[in-house]
């Protein structure tokens, strides 16, 4: 079994999600994908996932829509929400980042990177006995 993080893509465009899902497998990323809200929403309430990058536009609900959603389930978890748009489209401001699509795979990657260890430091910071944790004890 892998350690690596489980990220959840959700694109309708089949080609847009397979390439995301390529480069995010490439960089060592588990990935699941969804084509629409409802199935992204099914997945993301009976598996663990560590991010979750979504399109704005998706049949059935917005990528705002489900990002809301699944910020009211689990709100520690990540959400990217990705559009052709040139900027953040209205209601999308439970994401935790907006990228435009069309970013460079390094740059993605690099955001993607960021998000899940802002994530992972977050957590061990509540675990006692985590040097996170241990750092920020007082004498």
């Amino acid at each position: 079994m892998s350690n690596s993080p489980v990220i959840l893509c959700v694109d309708d465009e089949v080609v847009a999600v397979a390439l995301r899902r390529l480069v995010l497998l490439n960089a060592g990323y588990q990935v699941v994908t969804a084509a629409d809200g409802a199935a992204a929403l099914e997945l993301f309430r009976c598996i663990q996932v560590d991010l979750v990058i979504t399109d704005h536009w998706l049949p059935g609900l917005t990528g705002a829509q489900l990002g809301a959603e699944m910020k009211r389930l689990k709100p520690a978890i990540p959400i990217i929400l990705f559009s052709g748009l040139p900027e953040a489209p209205p209601g999308s401001d439970y994401a935790d980042l907006y990228i435009t699509k069309g970013m460079a795979a390094v740059e993605f990657l690099r955001a993607v990177a960021k998000l899940i260890s802002s994530v992972s430091a977050k957590s061990s910071a509540n675990i006692p006995g985590t040097p996170s944790s241990l750092s920020r004890s007082t004498t």
